[in-house]
């Protein structure tokens, strides 16, 4: 191989593999609607997430008490 192939094959070539993965990665910062900044107006209404939104309350009945905890265990692995 001459010089010229082994720069292309060694150099420009993984180079522009790079550069296409760079470009990929950073297009969606440059096409992208501007940061939200600290101290700058919320313009969105609030919302609450939760992954379970049936489980984000208390899972227990009208009057029905926690009782005590039989789990045994600690540090010390006296169980």
């Amino acid at each position: 191989m001459s010089i010229l192939e082994t720069t292309l094959v060694f150099a420009v070539i993984p180079l522009a593999i790079y550069g296409v993965f760079a470009l990929a990665t950073l297009r969606s910062r440059f096409a992208g609607r501007p940061r939200y900044r600290p101290g700058q107006a919320w313009e969105f209404p609030p919302m609450w997430w939760s992954a379970n939104p049936a489980g984000a309350g208390d899972a227990r009945a009208a009057g029905e008490t926690a009782s005590p905890s039989k789990v045994r265990g600690g540090a010390r692995g006296s169980w």
